[in-house]
């Protein structure tokens, strides 16, 4: 374990490095709710952005090696305890959840938490599911009044559209928020499938469309403010808002997982779109610059990894004794300058971000080889003492043998036995 004089070290800098920029109080809290696959990959993106925390609630039993019983469990346990706690989120991520994994009480305060209070919140999937036993609970709960798909429409029908061949198209409408629209030219994120599985999804009036699902579908959905291309059949929608009371609410015709759009492997700048949906809901000022900050928080993202292989190794080397207190005392340093430039980051000013970025990632690569030289060093005596015990065990067999089958020493031939009688 690394020891804990040096951790305080870095907890002190990370705490100098929040009461520099106002700490949490710039950042947006989100409620991460959903299935554990998808949480992992929406919480990996949180993580590294300077912009968000989170919490996280799994919600769904299905596909997932957990019983309806145990989710129930977890949300008693991680749910908010009341509705003043509940509020001090900003956002929420409904991520194919099971509505019935919540209570009546907390579907109601999830409600009235956007409709009164003003939190943003996004629900994927249309109505969460391909599988009815899912949608139309979600369909039927007052929770799903509070987002812009027309869930009680879209299970009606056959929703499911499996299969088909979709490109996405971002609504180029004028009269549409800058949300999406800056993406619009940008590699992956107008990207086309040869087959892809889906929900319909149907816009409540007052709906604004901010990107389409184009097809050969049967419907067409066009939004308030339609896209200039928009045709009466096949385009559909593929991410819409509304507003809600005082909140502003987003629905995801698809899943956000790793092998669909929201995959960064299709879509590079999927996370910089999700993210810019929350500032949106939430009220922030969207960068203007959308290319500069995807690849701040690239940056961020490398910090993060070095950072974590960084740890890993001192953690290896402390237990053969190596002193690391050196390394973790630069480490400190580094960490109060990238706590700068998040806040820089939050302010707006991507180039000085930029600018701290690149020298924080070049000082912490310096101390990645150096912690991998300790690590050498601390292993040599490991090497050493090996060599000797093999060394050794190989010299006494080797004397052994040479002393009992060569020299013959002590070796004595047995004589025949004499017959008698």
């Amino acid at each position: 374990m690394l020891k804990a004089a040096a951790l305080s070290l870095l907890v002190l800098a990370n705490l100098s490095a929040l009461a520099a920029g106002g700490g949490d109080a710039a950042r947006l809290n989100i409620l991460v709710s959903g299935t554990q696959k998808h949480i992992d990959l929406v919480s990996g993106w949180l993580k590294v952005d300077p912009v968000t925390i989170y919490s996280v609630i799994p919600s769904r039993a299905k596909d997932t090696g957990w019983s309806t019983r145990e989710i129930q469990r977890f949300v008693r346990i991680y749910f908010p305890r009341s509705y003043e706690e509940l509020i001090e989120y900003d956002y929420m991520m409904l991520l194919d959840i099971e509505i019935y994994s919540f209570s009546n009480k907390q579907q109601r305060m999830l409600h009235d938490s956007i409709h009164d209070d003003g939190l943003g919140g996004l629900q994927t999937r249309s109505v969460m599911s391909m599988h009815t036993g899912i949608s139309i609970p979600w369909a039927d709960s007052v929770l799903s009044d509070a987002f812009p798909n027309d869930a009680d429409a879209v299970v009606a029908i056959d929703y499911r559209l499996h299969g088909l061949p979709m490109r996405v198209v971002i609504n180029s409408n004028p009269n549409v928020p800058d949300v999406l629209r800056p993406y619009k030219e940008l590699p992956g994120c107008e990207c086309s499938f040869g087959i892809y599985g889906t929900n319909l999804a149907i816009p409540k009036a007052g709906t604004v469309v901010t990107s389409y699902s184009v097809g050969p579908y049967d419907y067409g959905y066009p939004g308030i403010y339609p896209d200039p291309g928009f045709e009466e059949k096949g385009w559909i929608p593929h991410s819409m808002y509304w507003e809600y009371g005082n909140g502003t609410t987003w629905t995801h015709q698809d899943m956000i997982v790793q092998h669909n759009y929201w995959s960064t492997a299709f879509n590079p700048y999927a996370p910089d779109m999700v993210v810019a949906e929350i500032l949106f809901s939430t009220g922030r000022k969207l960068p203007q610059d959308v290319v500069q900050a995807h690849r701040l928080r690239v940056k961020f993202m490398d910090y993060d990894s070095a950072k974590g292989l960084l740890f890993s190794v001192l953690d290896f080397v402390d237990r053969f004794g190596a002193n690391s207190d050196p390394i973790l005392n630069s480490m400190a340093e580094i960490s109060v300058e990238v706590g700068k430039a998040e806040d820089r980051y939050l302010e707006g000013y991507y180039l000085e971000s930029w600018e701290i970025m690149n020298r924080a990632l070049s000082d912490i690569q310096g101390l990645n080889e150096r912690s991998l030289e300790l690590k050498d060093r601390a292993l040599l005596w490991v090497y050493v003492t090996e060599w000797l015990a093999v060394s050794g065990v190989f010299l006494l067999a080797s004397y052994s043998i040479w002393t009992l089958m060569i020299r013959r020493r002590i070796y004595r031939e047995v004589e025949t036995t004499r017959l008698v009688g």
